[in-house]
């Protein structure tokens, strides 16, 4: 095994570990030599594996610096990889003109093409959940949309501050997050990296994009999935797990590349 060693920042890597324990089967078997820092926090209150870190946080706003100080003190990244949270982006959470969170107005007049694109970020009013026909309420869905923001926003921050040589972010292929780090926070994402989980021994299809700056080439086919979702664990941390052979081929390929670029 080469002795170059890469250096990856995990984060949201707080529940069930995934990338950490795809990091840990690498370099037991001699495939790889990577040192990985997870951070974030756990919800379920069953992991102590990583750093304990908010990546919500927006108390650099009042003059508090705490993430960005407790990263400064670990190895500059060569990798950062990145799950947030997806409840607030998600599709699953329907509801009428957009989801629980964010409305897409429609600005047709039936007539004419519009003179401006509607926005699919427009913030839901109080009065929207008092017409669904779902039960959500107005302050949780509050909150998972400004834990969206916030997460989303952090992790670009991070991956601008630290300037990494590569980095990738995991949500589902139909999530919002996309066209919000596009459109709203202005961020390019070369690759977008589309794969369907049960191309890798897992029983959810589940299309998810692991968007890039590098080309990952996923396996992507269409496959039967052995299991509905509505079925599936009701664990958040078991729903928000990555198959460990998918997340074995990302870092092995990624290393592969990163032995490359340093020789």
């Amino acid at each position: 095994m080469d002795d170059t060693k890469m250096i990856v920042w995990a984060l949201f890597d707080s529940g069930n570990g995934s990338y950490t324990k795809g990091v840990a089967t690498l370099n037991d078997s001699g495939v790889a030599n990577i040192d990985s820092y997870p951070v974030g926090i756990d919800i379920e209150n069953k992991n102590n594996h990583f750093i304990n870190l908010n990546l919500a946080d927006y108390s650099r706003l009042f003059g508090d610096n705490t993430l960005f100080d407790e990263l400064d003190k670990l190895p500059k990244p060569d990798l950062i990889i990145a799950s947030p949270p997806c409840e607030s982006w998600s599709s699953a959470s329907a509801m009428f003109e957009g989801n629980a969170c964010w409305k897409q107005e429609d600005l047709s007049d039936s007539l004419f093409v519009p003179q401006r694109d509607s926005s699919m970020f427009t913030i839901r009013n109080n009065s929207d959940y008092e017409k669904a026909y779902q039960n959500y309420h107005y302050d949780r869905q509050f909150m998972k949309r400004v834990n969206g923001e916030l997460t989303a926003f952090n992790t670009i921050e991070i991956i601008k501050r630290y300037e990494p040589m590569y980095f990738i972010i995991e949500n589902p292929t139909s999530s919002r997050l996309w066209k919000y780090i596009n459109d709203i926070i202005g961020f390019k994402l070369p690759y977008l990296n589309l794969t369907r989980y049960n191309n890798y021994d897992y029983p959810l299809q589940k299309p998810t994009k692991f968007a890039s700056n590098l080309n990952l080439g996923l396996k992507n086919d269409i496959i039967k999935q052995d299991v509905e979702w509505g079925h599936f664990s009701k664990s958040y941390n078991e729903r928000s797990n990555i198959p460990q052979k998918l997340v074995i081929e990302i870092f092995t390929k990624v290393y592969k590349k990163f032995l490359k670029e340093k020789r």
